[in-house]
């Protein structure tokens, strides 16, 4: 059986072949122009740069601050996670660790400490944290008050439990 599939009309085209003579219309400088910078090997010019006139990039003046030498980074876990993992029976009432929340996928990275926010739906509110103690490395007052207000314990790493 012979099967007669061909490509679409101009969709394999010769390859360019430069320098091969000024009748080909690519010879002589091979389509590179005259002489200067960019018709050298490596010739490439930044995006940035403005024919040496002073940079945007310069010419504009500072702002903010980065902290990147003392920054804290942490892996962040909603509540609202925590009490839809707490319904569908992925973590199990008692005491949620890093690690509990790691088996269950709630977060990902190990070595980075836990920080709770407080991100919950209205359905998620009607979820009860009565029995459940929650130890994480930080917290935010809304998390706080939200994990008092179902019932819940709140301890941080450093030993003292949330009033």
């Amino acid at each position: 059986m012979k099967l007669d599939i061909k490509p679409r009309k101009g969709a394999n085209r010769p390859r360019k072949r430069v320098g091969r003579g000024t009748g080909s219309g690519l010879g002589k400088t091979s389509g590179r122009g005259g002489k200067g910078q960019t018709a050298r090997t490596g010739g490439k010019i930044p995006a940035r740069f403005e024919g040496g006139q002073q940079p945007l990039y310069k010419r504009l003046p500072k702002r903010g601050f980065s902290n990147s030498l003392f920054r804290r980074s942490y892996v962040i876990v909603n509540l609202g996670k925590i009490l839809k993992a707490l319904e569908d029976k992925k973590l199990a009432p008692g005491e949620i660790k890093r690690e509990t929340l790691l088996e269950a996928g709630l977060i990902a990275k190990k070595k980075l400490p836990v920080k709770l926010l407080a991100h919950i739906t209205e359905k998620e509110k009607k979820i009860s944290l009565e029995g459940i103690t929650l130890e994480v490395d930080a917290a935010s007052a809304k998390a706080r008050q939200l994990v008092e207000e179902l019932g819940g314990k709140l301890v941080l790493k450093g030993g003292k439990p949330e009033p």
